[in-house]
């Protein structure tokens, strides 16, 4: 059926069309169901939704949202033909999967296809994802999906390079700078380290946010490359480079809005993107304590076996480190903080948060070790040695300035949230605990990611001794509303609890009556 385009100039997150309920009876489709839009310029299949109004989309137009201007060029007012399209053979195999059935590589191929494609509603695309959440896959499947998710998009190709990396798994505030210490050290060792990372979804900041303050992040998969033959490293964002991009349509249209992360995709999403990159060393870190994404050694312990199962699987050796979780790494969490305590540490030669110091060298001397420039066991004194000699700093200004920042950016040059309170504490005694959870929920509310400078300032943590009215923490945002948002969450629920070394005083009745 020939029909005029429409066009309205949004972005909805996925393929669609509208056309009027007239115009649908001679189609032949319902709500739900697929029409293909044929044009001079060629084709895409989109969901189609019915419209009564005629200000919408009358009778002889059809309406596509600026989605689908990215499959296909359209103009307003152009002739398209439009014809119905049967589901695709993956919604019968989604079923498959919710009835508990095993998939093939073939069917788990499809699957991704159609959805990297458009070609599921979020309906289907929920449906898949929960599916893996209560039914599972076993490590065949998972090694399909792995490989599935990473052939729809870009691959990174260093030839016969020894290419390391390191990942976290995240839940714990403040873990996003690391990268930034890590990389350049391993770089300075003569590694090739492309650190591709995404932005943060439920955490105050990604890696990509907080790189992005010193440097561009969105890089082309042939800049990357290029970058990182040439100066040794690079820390970029993922979707830029179009690495395993499905896995951002999972996340975006499911994962997010429902709270789900299926213990099966976790491993094709982290696995897929090294994969993609051409990862053949790979250290993956474990944070784990009360109100981390791991909170048991035991659980820990399983994902890490079988990460390097899978990892074995795919040609990438992957070795994994457990660290402590238990509250936030460093002292600073949100992008323009983080980023300032990392270039602070880099510039002085590793002074500052033992917490974040001590965690980023251990990391990176088990990569020195894994890319065989350092013998096992002194990783970590190498790793250290390039830190306190300032060649990380030297190669953390190369890389920078190769990703188009400025090189010469000093700590004190980053801005960060104009406004700003301290919270104190009400009482003396020593820190029993900060909560990772609320640190979260208090940077959120003051703006971040989004805003670059909003975040927390740690002033003190778990065994340390304050006295009453001494600083806890101080909070940033950029704008007096959102700052007010963060103070009614720190007020409402404190993130850092003080103790005295008498929890609780218990007396008998009888000891004081009379008086």
């Amino acid at each position: 059926m020939k029909l005029r385009v429409k066009i309205f100039n949004v972005e909805i997150g996925e393929l669609r069309s509208v056309v009027n309920v007239e115009d649908a009876e001679k189609i032949g489709v319902t709500t739900r169901d697929r029409v293909k839009i044929s044009a001079e310029g060629g084709h895409v299949v989109t969901l189609v939704s019915i419209t009564n109004s005629r200000e919408v989309s009358g009778p002889g137009e059809i309406g596509v949202f600026a989605d689908v201007l990215k499959r296909v060029s359209l103009e307003d007012g152009d002739e398209v033909d439009v014809t119905y399209v049967p589901p695709p053979p993956s919604v019968s195999l989604i079923k498959k999967k919710m009835a508990g059935g095993r998939l093939t590589s073939e069917e788990v191929e499809a699957i991704i296809r159609d959805a990297y494609e458009g070609f599921l509603s979020d309906v289907e695309l929920t449906a898949f994802i929960l599916a893996l959440e209560y039914r599972g896959m076993d490590v065949d499947e998972v090694e399909s999906l792995t490989k599935a998710m990473a052939s729809v998009g870009n691959r990174l190709d260093f030839g016969d390079s020894l290419v390391v990396d390191k990942h976290g798994i995240g839940g714990v505030p403040g873990t996003s700078k690391d990268s930034l210490i890590i990389v350049p050290i391993v770089a300075s060792a003569g590694l090739l380290i492309p650190k591709t990372s995404s932005r943060a979804i439920m955490s105050p900041a990604g890696t990509a946010d907080t790189m992005e303050v010193l440097a561009p992040v969105d890089l082309t998969a042939e800049e990357i490359v290029e970058i990182t033959k040439r100066v040794g490293g690079v820390i970029a964002w993922t979707a830029s480079a179009n690495l395993s991009p499905v896995d951002s349509v999972f996340i975006e249209r499911v994962e997010y809005p429902l709270s789900v992360d299926p213990e099966s995709l976790i491993y094709a999403s982290i696995m897929s993107k090294k994969y993609a990159a051409g990862i053949r060393r790979l250290l993956l870190d474990i944070p784990v304590g009360p109100e981390a994404k791991v909170e048991s050694m035991r659980d820990a312990r399983r994902i890490g076996r079988n990460m390097a199962d899978l990892g074995e699987r795919l040609g990438i050796h992957t070795e994994v480190a457990i660290s402590y979780g238990g509250q936030p790494v460093g002292r600073c969490v949100g992008p323009a903080l983080e980023a300032r305590e990392a270039l602070e540490i880099l510039a002085s030669g590793g002074k500052g948060s033992r917490s974040i110091v001590e965690k980023a060298v251990a990391l990176a001397g088990i990569l020195l070790e894994m890319g065989g420039v350092a013998p096992i066991g002194y990783g970590e004194k190498a790793a250290r040695s390039i830190l306190e000699s300032r060649k990380a700093y030297q190669k953390m200004r190369e890389i920078i300035e190769a990703q188009g920042g400025d090189p010469d950016v000093k700590p004190e040059d980053i801005p960060v949230g104009e406004y700003k309170e301290t919270i104190n504490a009400p009482t003396s005694g020593y820190v029993a605990a900060v909560s990772n959870k609320t640190i979260v929920r208090i940077a959120r509310a003051a703006g971040a990611p989004r805003d670059k400078g909003a975040g927390v300032r740690i002033f003190a943590k778990r065994g340390d001794r304050v006295e009453a009215g001494q600083p806890l923490l101080e909070i940033y945002a950029e704008s007096p509303a959102k700052l007010q948002n963060a103070l009614e969450v720190a007020r409402a629920s404190p993130p850092i609890r003080i103790e005295g070394m008498v929890l609780e005083v218990i007396r008998e009745r009888s000891l004081i009556r009379g008086f």
